[in-house]
């Protein structure tokens, strides 16, 4: 089990900067965020791939993942110009040779619900699995946002498409975004806990009342991450564990102190 971090979480500085980064606070993976000019300006395909072959070999960080973008609920119209938008991510992961991307399902709108996008989600993960099984990557919905942040809602569009290389990039903290309690938010995560194949980890301070406050340094706050890693383990998850530190105050610092926590941890 590798221990790391995204690579989102350093904003727009170059890619020599990411990989120093990581190392400087311990990293030994990331996901790295497929979005054109995400890092320096830089689109990530032919030179740039194999600059980061060498980034990741003379840094010692490996790269476990790859983020991409999708949005499923702007209507059947849209839906081959988003998944194609996925699929750009999996020919990235493809030419780096890893073997997950991380992908989402829909951004919240006027008038969308999950019953109404759910036919399109389906399909729409049905398209980008097949294309992406043939590139040898498994795709990793993340629970993201407030409209599609149902553990189980997710856990059943997974089960309806049925694709062998689709399961969940889970996120610790993210379904606190969605007024949940801390109970609900750990009922949340045992929905797609079981077919995890990338994990990001945020931690979460409530307020007395229940409501969600901030993220926090991981190991401080409400999440029972500890806990989630047993049960990762349990279910014989040995992916990457990254942290994505959204918190307050020096994001250098949150990743260095989150990702100790989650080494001490694991070598326990």
């Amino acid at each position: 089990m590798l221990i790391g971090a995204t690579s989102l979480g350093f904003g727009s500085v170059t890619l020599e900067e990411v990989f120093d980064g990581l190392a400087a606070v311990g990293g030994e993976c990331t996901e790295l965020n497929g979005l054109p000019g995400r890092h320096g300006g830089v689109t990530l395909s032919g030179a740039e791939v194999k600059r980061v072959k060498a980034l990741s070999a003379s840094s010692g960080v490996q790269v476990t993942s790859v983020g991409g973008y999708n949005d499923f609920a702007k209507g059947r119209d849209h839906l081959d110009e988003e998944v194609g938008r996925l699929l750009d991510a999996c020919r990235i992961a493809h030419e780096l040779e890893v073997p997950v991307v991380r992908a989402m399902v829909a951004d919240a709108a006027p008038g969308v619900t999950l019953d109404n996008i759910r036919p399109d989600v389906v399909e729409g993960f049905r398209r980008a699995c097949a294309r992406a099984g043939q590139l040898g990557v498994t795709l990793g919905i993340e629970n993201h946002g407030r409209l599609a942040n149902n553990g189980s809602w997710l856990a059943s569009v997974v089960d309806e498409v049925d694709a062998p290389n689709l399961g969940f990039t889970v996120d610790t903290g993210n379904f606190a975004w969605a007024e949940r309690t801390p109970t609900t938010v750990h009922a949340d995560l045992a929905c797609v806990l079981p077919q995890a194949v990338n994990v990001h980890v945020k931690d979460v301070r409530w307020d007395g009342e229940g409501h969600f406050e901030n993220f926090v340094t991981a190991g401080t706050g409400a999440i029972d991450v500890e806990g989630i890693l047993a049960t990762l383990r349990s279910l014989g998850y040995l992916g990457p564990v990254v942290s994505e530190y959204e918190g307050h105050g020096s994001h250098r610092d949150g990743t260095a102190a989150s990702i100790e926590y989650l080494k001490r941890i694991r070598n326990t």
